[in-house]
C-alpha cells in the first residue's frame, strides 16, 4: 500500500491551514497563534501518522529522509516561520523554532507517536495491536532481555519493527510504568533525541 495519494492530499490541507494562519498573523499573538496552530495544523499531521509514516523513521542522521516526509516537513517549517514572525532570508535554523515553539518535528512526531501507541496497546491490552510485540519466551529460561523487559516484532512488517526498535531504545522507567503522564514524558524524552 502507497501512502503518495495521502500525503498529498494532507499537503494540501496543510497549505490551507498554513494560509489561515498567515491571514492571522497580523491580529494575534505568538501564544494564540501556537494555540490555533496546535488545532488546525499539528493535530492533522498527528493524525494516523505512526500508521502511514512508521516505515519512513529514522533513528540516525546518517539514514536517508523519505520524500514524501520531507515535503510534510516543509510544510511544518512554514509554519514554524508564521508563528515565529521569521523569514527565510533570517537563516534561522528549524531546530531553534521548533524548541521556541515547544513542538516535536514530523520525525520526532513519528517516533513519539509510534512509542505511545506500542505502550497504550501493550498497557490496556488492546486486541491485535497488543500481540504486535511479543515477550514470551518458548522455554523456561529467563535471560537479561526478559528482565530487561525487551521486546521483539511478532510481525514482520513497518510498523511492528519501528514500534519494536523505539521500545527496546525507551528508558526502563517507560517500559515499566502505567502511567500515562509518566509514559508521555518519556517518550518525549527520546523522541527529542531522534533527528529532524
Amino acid at each position: 500500500m502507497k501512502w503518495s495519494t495521502h500525503i498529498q492530499k494532507l499537503t494540501g490541507e496543510l497549505n490551507f491551514a498554513l494560509a489561515i494562519l498567515r491571514r492571522l498573523k497580523s491580529q494575534l499573538g505568538f501564544k494564540e497563534l501556537r494555540t490555533i496552530a496546535e488545532g488546525i495544523f499539528m493535530s492533522r499531521i498527528r493524525y494516523a501518522l505512526p500508521v502511514f509514516a512508521a516505515e519512513f523513521l529514522r533513528l540516525d542522521d546518517s539514514e536517508p529522509t523519505s520524500g514524501h516526509l520531507q515535503r510534510l516537513q516543509k510544510c511544518q517549517n512554514e509554519m514554524l516561520r508564521t508563528i515565529t514572525g521569521k523569514k527565510r532570508r533570517d537563516h534561522v535554523k528549524i531546530a531553534d523554532m521548533l524548541q521556541n515553539v515547544r513542538i516535536l518535528s514530523i520525525n520526532q512526531l513519528i517516533g513519539y507517536g509510534t512509542l505511545m501507541e506500542a505502550w497504550k496497546a501493550r498497557e490496556f491490552q488492546i486486541p491485535v495491536l497488543g500481540t504486535l510485540l511479543d515477550r514470551h519466551r518458548d522455554d523456561d529460561r529467563t535471560l537479561r532481555s526478559d528482565s530487561s523487559n525487551s521486546v521483539s516484532a511478532s510481525k514482520r512488517e513497518a510498523y511492528s519493527q519501528v514500534a519494536e526498535k523505539l521500545w527496546n531504545l525507551s528508558s526502563q522507567k517507560f517500559r515499566n510504568t502505567n502511567l500515562t503522564k509518566v509514559a508521555k514524558s518519556e517518550a518525549k524524552k527520546l523522541a527529542l533525541s531522534l533527528p529532524l
